[in-house]
């Protein structure tokens, strides 16, 4: 880097600090302010409506910097979760939920964490742990939007993978499709969740469906033909 880019950040940088700088020392002067016109024993209106209005700037300036927060926290939670960096989503996402606990969204994310990090740990007591926090949190987006689809589908994989519960799963599966009858995940889990407890003539009409519904040249219809023609030759051989 030039030494004239190098000047010129040193500038852009110190210009910003002031301006932060000027901006908090403006927001404390405006809580001096009102503090001292509400310890007056005379109340002044004028000072008071004047203070006011400051102190709403200051207010709605704060709300939207904690929104953006709780924001940048939660993509920033699902980046790392992409990179399988499940500490650091959890640390960004546990600060997303405090900045906004009404967020279902947040929740599904922090069931997904805690699904992969009981998936990781070798400990027995601490894995069941990391999976009842998963639970719980599922559950708990699915409180707040009944109809999130990827809480449904988060839940119906922790139920069948960690807790063998099939039926449980079935039924998470089940209810997207009530939402999303063409969802290709949930027809696919429920193809493989009916095989498993030896539902042939169930998992055959959800292949059957998904090979209906696929567009045309996906790479899942292999898999989905392959599916097919393997319980049919099951049934066959139970006939």
């Amino acid at each position: 880097m030039s030494f004239k880019r190098i000047l010129i950040l040193i500038v852009f940088i110190s210009v910003l600090l002031s301006i932060t700088g000027c901006n908090e020392l403006g927001d404390r002067r405006t809580i001096w302010r009102s503090k001292k016109a509400l310890a007056r024993r005379e109340k002044d209106v004028g000072e008071l409506v004047e203070v006011r209005g400051k102190l709403r700037r200051i207010v709605e300036t704060k709300i939207r910097a904690v929104r953006l927060l709780e924001s940048t926290n939660r993509v920033l939670g699902r980046k790392y979760l992409e990179i399988g960096s499940y500490n650091l989503a959890l640390e960004a996402l546990k600060e997303a939920e405090y900045l906004d606990p009404g967020s279902a969204f947040v929740k599904n994310d922090l069931g997904e964490c805690y699904y992969f990090l009981g998936q990781a740990v070798m400990n027995a007591e601490e894995r069941d742990e990391y999976f009842a926090m998963s639970k719980r949190y599922y559950e708990a987006s699915i409180a707040l939007q009944p109809q999130l689809v990827a809480s449904h589908y988060g839940l119906g994989l922790l139920l069948f993978f960690a807790y063998r519960d099939v039926y449980g799963a079935i039924d998470q599966m089940k209810t997207i499709l009530e939402y999303e009858p063409e969802n290709l995940d949930a027809h696919f889990a429920l193809g493989r969740f009916y095989y498993e407890i030896d539902e042939l003539g169930k998992s055959l009409g959800e292949y059957i469906t998904l090979n209906r519904i696929l567009p045309r040249g996906s790479p899942k219809k292999k898999q989905v033909e392959e599916n097919i023609l393997r319980i049919n030759r099951e049934l066959g051989i139970n006939e």
